[in-house]
Order: C-alpha cells, then sequence, then structure tokens
C-alpha cells in the first residue's frame, strides 16, 4: 500500500470524528516552510486552526501569517512580502471512523472538496497553499518607494543615476524636434 504525502501542517483528527457535532479543537501552529509555486515558498509560518466537527466531517478556520521571498517587479531584485492569510473550508471523511467503511462514494464527486484521508489525516497545508497564492500582492515591491529600472538603460534607479544621453531624434522628425526646440517670442 502507498503512503500519501502531507505537508507539515497535518493532523490526526480521527477523536474529533468520534465525537458529536460542534465538538472543537483548537491547534496553534508554526512551520518553517511551506512550497507554492516556481520555487517560492511560504516561510516563517505561524497561524491558529480550529476544528469543528460537522454532520460530514470537519470544518476547520484557519488564520496564518508568514513571508515569501519573491522577485520585485520593477527593479528585478528579492523582495520580501508579507502574507496574511484566513480561510474557513468544510474537510468531507472518506472513511467512517467507527466502522472502517469508505463513505468516499457519499462524498459529492467535487474537484475542489478537500478531504480528511483514510487514516483520518486532516491536511491543512493545501489550502493554505492555495489561499497563499491568492493573497500574493500581483505587483510585490521590495518597497513602497521602489525606483525601478531605466527603461533606456536598465540600471537599477535605487542604487544609481540613470546612464542615459539626451535620446537620439530621428531624422525624420527633426523638422518636428526644430519646432520644439525653438524659444517662443515675446
Amino acid at each position: 500500500m502507498a503512503t500519501q504525502k502531507h505537508s507539515p501542517l497535518t493532523y490526526n483528527v480521527s477523536q474529533l470524528l468520534r465525537e458529536e457535532s460542534g465538538s472543537r479543537r483548537d491547534h496553534a501552529f508554526t512551520e518553517s516552510s511551506l512550497p507554492l509555486h516556481e520555487g517560492e515558498a511560504l516561510r516563517d509560518i505561524a497561524g491558529d486552526a480550529r476544528f469543528t466537527r460537522t454532520e460530514s466531517g470537519i470544518y476547520a478556520n484557519v488564520t496564518a501569517s508568514g513571508i515569501v521571498s519573491t522577485t520585485c517587479m520593477r527593479c528585478l531584485q528579492p523582495a520580501l512580502v508579507a502574507v496574511d492569510v484566513t480561510f474557513a473550508e468544510q474537510y468531507r471523511a472518506t472513511v467512517d471512523v467507527s466502522t472502517g467503511t469508505n463513505i468516499a462514494a457519499d462524498v459529492e464527486e467535487d474537484d475542489d472538496a478537500f478531504l480528511i484521508d483514510d487514516h483520518h489525516f486532516l491536511d491543512i497545508g493545501m489550502a493554505l497553499r492555495e489561499y497563499a497564492i491568492l493573497e500574493m500582492p500581483m505587483r510585490p515591491l521590495c518597497k513602497s518607494s521602489c525606483l525601478g529600472l531605466c527603461v533606456g538603460c536598465g540600471v537599477d534607479l535605487n542604487l544609481e543615476s540613470c546612464r542615459c544621453s539626451e535620446a537620439p531624434v530621428d531624422d525624420r522628425f527633426a523638422a518636428l524636434q526644430a519646432l520644439l526646440d525653438k524659444k517662443p517670442q515675446q
């Protein structure tokens, strides 16, 4: 039997599944890293999870924060972005904890559903990963005052001055440039 790979944020909820609806468990967690995508990872994760027993499984209410090391969209230097995540998801049981019978057939055919595995492990890592990606800024910056790169010479304007000389004038526009350069007479 192949073992299923879990994230480090996996909890055994078999005892909670044996209890009546409304029973709760609270967990505080820390984790050094959780891979996101394309080499990025959520690091220095700290958070809290509240698991509440429902008729069909466990309702997880999670808050977490961490830092993502990414690339600044203006200067292309490394940027650290703080990410705060809050989500609530229903996790469906696939095996009845008392009888061991498979109840996965009762679970709707939904690719987006979060499931409690056959060994009664609930993995909040996948949901945390998805919500952290959604919370990432579209255009991450190394700092809010980042000047970016010069479009002419490509120099990082945060570190040095632009090296561009006056832009060459296309000969076809020389007559127009001469009109612009002409000083108005008073």
